[in-house]
């Protein structure tokens, strides 16, 4: 069978790490597939299997190429002016359209047996493009409970008589509220997992890096943006230094526009020596085997893959509550593993896991690590959308 997935660019980003690993999946499975993203920004991933057809459709030059989209692209930043946040839904008619063209382009040889397109970010730039084979897979949830008049108009665009899939049972409840509250009627709304290739992150853990300390730290990862909290860590941090007296260092890898802001927090805090910032990594694994202990504090956050490959790298857990899809995955002794979302509780919560030796969670991570075979994935992909 034929795949493609479509992915908005390749950046280094979850959403973007689960679009290489899902189209290495259905390769490694004996399938054609096709990784096909728009934007060439900032590009650092692509998949590891070199059988996998890397196709790059930039639809926005395409859209200035001509007077007619050069206009309709002013046409979207004046409707944005008066009407925001419709800069997308307007440029992503026209957009649409460039699309399919080039799309029957590639299809011309062989045709696709399923279409994936993943995250708003992508499905934004071609909601016209409703092709009977396509899935738009959601993975961002936010604390709204509450939509407004554009909110339902660009939902009806975006997720009216498709097939919506996420990749987590509390996205997909998320979605089931958000689509009950706006009208919107979906073909069908399913769950399924992203595929994680266990051995691989354990074998780029093992890889040597001399910048990892030999002293015990506490990790955070991710990108060093609002949504991810990791003031909130920093902020725990010190109620752990102060109150249980923890020597751990605290590091944080990974880059984003939060950067200079907890820079500076740190520096008012008198943390430059405790905490340390290593940047952007591309490979991000060692420093989680070697850490004592990951900690997630993100306000919302979808379902992480770092927290899946947290676990193949068998370091001690702890998450926040958050909506979206991360305590789903949180089960045996992992349950109490959850902190409130205050310094207080997260401070608490890392002094007693850390007392816990790291092989007491090995055997619940296997059995979640189960869930995510990519085998398993791609055949739960071919069962329910193509001989379903």
């Amino acid at each position: 069978m034929r795949i493609a997935i479509i992915v908005r660019s390749l950046k280094y980003g979850g959403m973007e790490r689960a679009a290489c690993n899902q189209a290495d999946a259905f390769y490694l499975a004996g399938h054609k597939a096709d990784l096909i993203y728009f934007s060439n920004k900032a590009k650092e991933l692509q998949p590891k299997e070199k059988g996998v057809g890397l196709i790059h459709l930039d639809l926005n030059s395409l859209l200035k190429k001509s007077f007619k989209g050069k206009v309709w692209d002013l046409l979207a930043r004046v409707s944005n002016a008066f009407f925001r946040k419709t800069y997308p839904l307007v440029k992503g008619y026209y957009t649409s359209k460039i699309f399919e063209k080039e799309f029957n382009k590639i299809e011309k040889e062989q045709k696709y047996d399923l279409i994936l397109i993943r995250g708003q970010g992508t499905f934004e730039q071609i909601w016209c493009f409703k092709d009977k084979r396509s899935v738009r897979i959601c993975v961002n949830v936010s604390k709204k409970n509450y939509s407004t008049f554009i909110d339902k108009i660009m939902s009806k665009c975006y997720y009216n008589n498709v097939r919506v899939n996420c990749n987590s049972d509390g996205s997909k409840d998320f979605y089931i509220e958000k689509f009950k509250r706006e009208n919107v009627k979906p073909i069908s709304l399913d769950s399924i997992k992203n595929p994680f290739f266990t051995q691989k992150v354990i074998d780029l853990s093992n890889e040597d890096n001399k910048n990892i300390p030999k002293e015990p730290y506490i990790l955070g990862l991710g990108r060093l943006v609002k949504t991810k909290n990791f003031e909130l860590l920093i902020d725990s941090y010190v109620e752990l230094k102060k109150k249980y007296n923890i020597t751990h260092k605290l590091i944080l890898v990974g880059d984003g526009d939060d950067k200079s802001y907890l820079e500076n927090k740190c520096k008012k805090l008198k943390l430059e020596n405790d905490v340390i910032f290593t940047g952007y990594e591309s490979n991000p694994y060692p420093w989680i085997k070697n850490s004592e202990i990951i900690v997630f504090t993100s306000k919302i956050e979808g379902l992480s893959n770092v927290l899946i490959e947290a676990m193949c790298c068998k370091t001690r857990i702890l998450i926040n509550k958050s909506p979206g899809g991360m305590t789903e995955m949180m089960k045996g002794n992992l349950t109490f593993n959850i902190a409130e979302n205050d310094k207080f509780n997260i401070a608490l919560k890392i002094n007693d896991i850390l007392r816990k030796d790291k092989a007491y969670y090995f055997n619940d991570y296997k059995k979640i690590l189960i869930l995510f075979d990519p085998k398993i994935i791609v055949n739960k992909w071919i069962n329910k959308y193509i001989k379903g």
